[in-house]
Formats: structure tokens, sequence, C-alpha cells
């Protein structure tokens, strides 16, 4: 990433320049979420003392993401709060609207847009996006190296996280050399990947188990397509008193069936939307299937929100695999 030195000198400038600082992330935060905006968060935290740094996001963290150090200085947007900021800066979020309140309504005097999504339309005032990094904590982690701030066990433990969580532990072909590089370097600050693995992939709650249950039960799987299919509606997840976090690792587990390329996971909402998560093992473009409904992400990993039914959905997405 020595092409970007230019541009991380810039955010360090401007970080230097602002005294009020806001990070935010996008809504329903993920391990690379919590992981980039934690690890930038303390880092600025341990650097710049005399400054007012907040790390706010509109929904609550994953409990699994909960042992961090430094988690429990991460806010949930309070709506009676004004919240005001010199500077406000995005992390792993395609877009300004998928942070939800808090890019809709922290108002800020200048904004930055950190991320790695390639649907990314570098909405900020200052916008670092590298669509080549294995996730937004890769492009933090090189942020803090090239400006030589020093690392923190903390600030390693979350930026390894945030890199566990979108490199699927290391198994998908975002897996580069410098990933593991970094992996490494993490490691050699005393970070235990027995440790951070444990806590964040394979912890999970009595709901989390039951949606997974629910899910190989009742999964579907299209041949002619090698898709495989799920739809979660809110009374089954009434029934087990299911959050939208205890689904995280659906769209994954139903993509293992040996036989299946792609995996599209539909899931009913509270407002009768529906969200839908795609991931594919090969070639499949899923962001741009996502984008059929205004969604996006990545080439292999993508999402959406629709007003369709789940079988439009479904049938639109057989139409447009190849």
């Amino acid at each position: 990433m020595k092409e970007f030195i230019e541009k991380f000198k810039e955010i360090k400038a401007i970080i230097e320049e602002n005294q009020n600082i806001i990070l935010t992330a996008h809504v329903n935060p993920d391990g690379d979420a919590v992981g980039s905006g934690l690890g930038l968060f303390l880092t600025l935290k341990e650097n710049y003392k005399d400054k007012n740094v907040r790390f706010v996001l509109q929904d609550s963290i994953p409990y699994t993401t909960k042992f961090l150090k430094g988690s429990e200085e991460i806010e949930t947007y309070n709506s009676e709060e004004k919240y005001s900021t010199d500077l406000l800066i995005f992390l792993d979020s395609a877009t300004r609207e998928r942070t939800g309140e808090t890019g809709k309504n922290i108002e800020a005097k200048l904004s930055i847009n950190i991320d790695h999504h390639m649907s990314n339309p570098s909405y900020g005032d200052v916008n670092c996006v590298i669509t080549y990094s294995s996730s937004t904590s890769e492009i933090v982690y090189h942020f803090i190296k090239y400006m030589a701030y020093p690392i923190s066990l903390a600030t390693a433990e979350a930026l390894y996280l945030g890199l566990v969580n979108d490199t699927g532990n290391f198994s998908h072909s975002n897996v580069k050399v410098e990933t593991m590089m970094m992996a490494t370097d993490l490691i050699s600050l005393g970070v235990n990947n027995n440790y951070i693995v444990t806590n964040f992939l394979n912890s999970n709650s009595y709901q989390t188990l039951k949606m997974l249950g629910d899910a190989l039960t009742k999964f579907e799987f299209y041949p002619e397509k090698k898709l495989s299919y799920y739809y979660l509606d809110q009374t089954t997840m009434q029934k087990y008193g299911a959050k939208k976090e205890d689904t995280e690792g659906v769209v994954e587990k139903i993509l293992s069936y040996y036989e299946a390329s792609v995996s599209l996971f539909l899931r009913e909402e509270a407002d009768g939307k529906i969200k839908g998560s795609m991931r594919s093992k090969y070639e499949t473009n899923v962001n741009k299937i996502a984008a059929l409904f205004g969604g996006g992400g990545h080439y292999k990993a993508a999402g959406f929100s629709s007003d369709l039914s789940p079988k439009e959905i479904l049938d639109i997405v057989l139409k447009n695999l190849d």
C-alpha cells in the first residue's frame, strides 16, 4: 500500500488539525467494522490525549467482539443527543447511508471515508478506498504503520479480529502476502491467535445455534444455478428470541454445501423489509447481483435490502446467475 502513503499523510494531518473527532461504521457492525474502528479509535486516544475522540455506532456491537479491550468505550447512538464534531471518520461503510443514524445525523465540518468495498462511491470529503485490501482493518493497520504510530496490544487484537472476520479466518481468496505479513506482525506484538478465534468465531449463543440448525434443516438447493438458498422469517426469529447478530454465519454455512457455488440468505426485518446476503466460492460476482437491489459490497460477498417478496428476490437472483 505504499502508493497510498501520501493519502495516509493527508489523513494524519487532518486528524492533527482537528480537536473533536467521531468515528463510525456500518449498521449491524461485524468484526471488521468493530476491529478497524476500535483499532483506529485506540490509536488516536493513545497518541492524542488532548483530543476528544469518540467511536459511535447506530447498533450495539456483537457479543462476540465484547471481549476486546476498549470495546466498552464504543458508544451506541442516542437519538436524544445532538452530535456535532469537527471531523467524522467513516470506516468499512460502502455508502454513507450504510451507517444509518450516525451518518445521517452527526454534524461534521469535514469527513474522511476509509473503506475497501468496490461499490464505494467515495462519498467523503477525503477518501481512502483501497478495494484490493482484504479488510478495512488492513487499511487502518497500514495507516498506523506507515505513519509510525506505536501499536498497543489492544489495538493489535482489534485489527487482528477484523482481519479474521473479513478473510473468513484466512480462508477467502482475498488473503494475499501482505495480509499474512500483517497477521504475522500482529502476532509478534503479542496477539494470541487462539484467543481471538476462540472468542470471536467459536463462541455462539443458544439463538445462533438454533438459527444455524433451522437453516441447515430448511435451506434449498437449486442445482441448475448451484445456489443454496434460505429464508428466515420474523416468526422463526421470535420463536427462539433471536436478534440480527444471531444470524451471522448462516450465509457462509449454507455455502459450505459441496455442490454450491453461490449462497443467498434472506432475512425478514421487523419492518417487513427483506435483508439479503450473498456469498460465492469461485468466479460469480455477487456484488453485481446485489446492485440490482440497490446493494453492493465485494466480488464474493455482498448484501442488500429490498421491499420485494422473498420469492421475487429469489427469481431475480436465479435469472441473473450465469
